[in-house]
């Protein structure tokens, strides 16, 4: 009996040992035809390897980059995603994910990835994903291997812009105007949206360096033109990191006007930090703000303090942000007279904001999203104003806000992309007058420099 146990113990070792020897050099053979340019031998061998039982991270790693190679990116990412739980695979695995996204040309996913790599504890992933980022801030650089650390540090093209034109439909164009000076007014019309913004790297690189930076934006309606809105904005950042997180610090200068007159005009500095928790980031904000109103709207002069925190969260195709912000203003409010009294509207609300948004990446180039926000105000004081029923009320004003969207983005190019919006408003106060509902749809597009 003893004879036949140690027979079959052989027999078993042994085959144990050939299985093994067949797994390595199916594993090896894969790698061998890898190098050689042989990316269908090399997919081959290695899907040989794991069905004879190899289940190494190594091997996924490689099933994933074949499967890259031979431009099969859906299923280069079912591997690349599997590596992600894997401490000392998953910032390799989120820079081949990153690669992924931009083959399928879905820039901004790209973009997300690789700013998370910018924080790997590996010096050349670091060094890998700025060239990326570098390379996505100029789309007209030819795609390639990298560059050397050199170059990745102060080269590329320091500038970058775009440019978008919409054409929209508001079911309440007048929703602005009445937040400003409390009316009851309804009016639906066609817009045409403008918008410019552009950056200008002073010295260093993305993460850690200086930038100019600005944005103009004008909104005309086809039939009330007393409601086209202006804005103008120019400010400094600097980028740096700070241990684990990267930081932004800055400031800019902005002026809003409507109908051609100045609403406002607005200081305000910036403060933002990021840092990679997990597959997760999380983004913490702090904005203060001086506002100067312009003749008409000095009820608007004050200052507001802004918090913020936002968190995202890759769900396999998919992208989570949640976040919060809080506003803080102190306005000087508005005091008019009238035959019943003074009327007091207050412009110094303490605001809680509540959002999420969902974004998936289609097949192709197509991006669809979907998000909603809840706002809570509170504002200062006690309003007295006549309300729509002709009764003269005094109150606290307090203000409920929800709105949701849904949003569409086609990838014509690296330059070029359609957009559409569809975003319903629906606001709710204890004064009737500033109640209003609001439906918008637009169709725009946007072009890269």
């Amino acid at each position: 009996m003893r004879t036949i146990i140690n027979a079959l113990a052989a027999c078993c070792l042994a085959s144990s040992a050939t299985v093994a020897s067949a797994e390595q050099d199916a594993f090896s053979q894969g790698t061998t035809a890898f190098k050689r340019g042989d990316y269908g031998v090399a997919l081959e061998r290695f899907e040989a390897a794991r069905a004879r039982g190899n289940r190494s991270n190594n091997l996924s790693y490689n099933l994933g980059v074949s499967l890259y190679r031979l431009g099969r990116y859906p299923e280069a990412s079912v591997w690349f995603e599997s590596l992600l739980d894997s401490p000392q695979w998953h910032d390799l695995a989120l820079f081949q994910l990153g690669l992924v996204a931009e083959k399928q040309g879905d820039r901004k996913l790209a973009q997300r990835r690789y700013k998370r790599v910018a924080a790997s504890r590996s010096e050349k992933l670091r060094r890998l994903a700025g060239v990326r980022l570098d390379h996505l801030d100029d789309p007209a650089r030819p795609a390639g291997p990298a560059r050397d650390s050199g170059a990745a540090r102060g080269g590329g093209r320091r500038g970058s812009a775009l440019l978008r034109l919409a054409a929209g439909y508001d079911d309440n164009a007048y929703a602005l105007r009445d937040e400003l000076l409390a009316g009851a007014s309804e009016g639906e019309d066609s817009y045409t949206d403008l918008f410019a913004w552009g950056q200008y790297r002073l010295a260093g690189t993305p993460s850690d360096g200086w930038r100019l930076q600005g944005y103009a934006f004008r909104r005309s309606y086809s039939e009330y033109s007393s409601l086209d809105l202006s804005s103008l904005s120019a400010g400094v950042a600097r980028d740096l990191s700070w241990g684990a997180w990267q930081l932004e610090l800055g400031g800019a200068a902005e002026q809003v006007g409507l109908d051609g007159e100045e609403v406002f005009r607005q200081l305000r500095l910036q403060a933002k930090a990021r840092q990679r928790i997990g597959d997760g980031e999380l983004e913490l904000s702090f904005v203060p703000s001086r506002f100067s109103g312009g003749s008409g709207y000095e009820y608007l002069d004050g200052t507001r303090q802004r918090f913020g925190a936002d968190w995202e969260q890759p769900l396999g195709r998919a992208q989570l942000e949640v976040g919060y912000q809080l506003d803080l203003n102190d306005r000087d409010d508005l005091l008019v007279a009238t035959e019943t009294g003074d009327n007091f509207y207050s412009y110094s609300p303490v605001r809680h904001t509540f959002g999420a948004e969902v974004q998936w990446s289609l097949a192709g180039n197509w991006l669809l999203s979907a998000g909603s926000e809840y706002r809570l105000s509170t504002y200062d004081g006690e309003n007295r104003l006549v309300d729509t029923d002709g009764v003269v009320r005094e109150a606290q004003r307090e203000a409920d806000r929800l709105k949701a969207w849904l949003g569409s983005q086609w990838l014509v190019s690296p330059r070029l992309r359609l957009a559409g919006n569809l975003t319903f408003t629906n606001n709710e106060e204890n004064f009737a007058v500033y109640d209003h509902d609001k439906t918008e749809a637009s169709l725009g597009v946007t072009y890269t420099f």
